[in-house]
C-alpha cells in the first residue's frame, strides 16, 4: 500500500509500505537458509538502486516544479496594480482625512473639533483642536516587506488651543517634507526597497537611490575614464609660462641717479 500526492510547483510525496500478508511464502521456504540470505541481499541492493532512480526522478521534479511556481510567481507580479496616488496634489478623502501623495511617499492629517455645550450661548463651542497626521511609504497592498518603519513620521491627536496655532503647525510639517513631493516617483531609500517589490522585483516605474558606497564607486569610475580626463585637461585654462624675475636696481646706481640729477639742476 502506498500513498503518492503532487501539489503542481508546491510539493510531490511518495510513501509506500509493505504488509507480510501479501506475500507468498510457499516457495521460498523450501529454499536453504544460505540460499534465503544471499537473495535477501540482491534483493536489497535492487532495492536501493530503485531509490537510487527515485532520488533522482525526484531531483528532476524538482527543477521542473521551479519552473512552474516561476511562472506562477512572475504572473502574480504583472498582475499587481499600480499604486493609487494623487500626483502630489491635495484631495480631501472620506471622513475629514486630506491626503498628498506619490509613487513612493504619502502625506495624510484630519482635524479633530472639541466642543461642549454652552449655557451662555446656547449653543455648542469649540474648546480645542486636535491634529493627526502621518508620513507614510506609499506599497502596493502585498510587496515583498511590509513589516515595521512604513510610517516616516507622525503623531496622533496633538492638541491646540486654538485654529491658527494648529495651522501654523500643520504648514510647518507640510513644508518640512515638500521635497518629497516633487516627483511622482521619487527614488527609493536602498533600504527600503523590498517594500515596492513583488517576488524579488522592483514594480514597474520605481527607481532606487544610490547608497554612498555606489556613488563613491561611480566618481571613481568616471575619473578612471580616458574621454573624461582628457574633457577635464582641455578644460583647464592655458598655463602661461612664468615671467622671467626683474632685476632689482643695485645699491651703486643710486648715487649715479643722484649725481645726474643734480647735474641736470646746475645747468
Amino acid at each position: 500500500m502506498s500513498y503518492t500526492h503532487l501539489d503542481p510547483g508546491r510539493e510531490l510525496e511518495v510513501c509506500g509500505h509493505i504488509y507480510s500478508n501479501q506475500i507468498d511464502l510457499s516457495e521460498l521456504v523450501l529454499l536453504t537458509p544460505e540460499e534465503l540470505k544471499a537473495r535477501e541481499a540482491a534483493s536489497v541492493e535492487q532495492e536501493k538502486a530503485i531509490y537510487d532512480r527515485m532520488v533522482e526522478i525526484e531531483k528532476e521534479w524538482v527543477q521542473q516544479a521551479s519552473q512552474t511556481m516561476a511562472m506562477r510567481k512572475a504572473q502574480q507580479y504583472q498582475k499587481t496594480p499600480p499604486t493609487p496616488h494623487t500626483a502630489n496634489q491635495w484631495v480631501d478623502g472620506e471622513y475629514g482625512w486630506h491626503e498628498r501623495s506619490n509613487m513612493v511617499y504619502k502625506f495624510t492629517w484630519h482635524i479633530y473639533e472639541n466642543s461642549s455645550w454652552s449655557r451662555v450661548q446656547q449653543k455648542s463651542v469649540i474648546n480645542s483642536y486636535e491634529l493627526s497626521w502621518y508620513l507614510t511609504y506609499n506599497t502596493t497592498p502585498n510587496p515583498d516587506y511590509s513589516g515595521p518603519g512604513r510610517q516616516i513620521a507622525g503623531q496622533e491627536r496633538k492638541r491646540f488651543g486654538d485654529k491658527a496655532s494648529l495651522d501654523k503647525y500643520l504648514q510647518g510639517r507640510i513644508k518640512a517634507y515638500e521635497h518629497l513631493f516633487t516627483e511622482i516617483s521619487p527614488p527609493i531609500p536602498a533600504e527600503e526597497k523590498r517594500r515596492f517589490c513583488v517576488n524579488g522585483v522592483l514594480l514597474p516605474g520605481y527607481t532606487v537611490e544610490l547608497t554612498m558606497e555606489q556613488r563613491v564607486s561611480e566618481l571613481m569610475a568616471l575619473a578612471e575614464d580616458e574621454d573624461f580626463s582628457a574633457l577635464v585637461q582641455d578644460g583647464k585654462p592655458e598655463e602661461r609660462p612664468p615671467e622671467a624675475p626683474q632685476e632689482k636696481p643695485s645699491r651703486r646706481s643710486a648715487p649715479a641717479r643722484a649725481r645726474k640729477k643734480k647735474h641736470a639742476l646746475t645747468r
